[in-house]
């Protein structure tokens, strides 16, 4: 019982450090965001990108660029 709430607790806290790393993307001025979505999308796809230290996925960086509706291809 305290393994399962432990794991739980886990989960919700990556969750919320995942939404908030989307939302940082999503509020990045617009130079810095074409910045990481060059270089996103210049290496392999799953390699996802480093920036201040913090890696941010590639669905993090897809969906970011969608919300976004700055003109960036979907590539899916």
């Amino acid at each position: 019982m305290l393994g399962e709430w432990i794991k739980r607790q886990v989960r919700e806290q990556e969750r919320r450090e995942s939404d908030a790393r989307f939302d940082y993307l999503r509020k990045l001025p617009a130079n810095t965001f074409a910045a990481i979505y060059a270089e996103w999308a210049s290496e392999d796809w799953g390699a996802g990108c480093n920036l201040n230290d913090v890696f941010y996925d590639d669905w993090a960086i897809y969906l970011a660029s969608l919300e976004r509706d700055e003109g960036y291809e979907q590539l899916i």
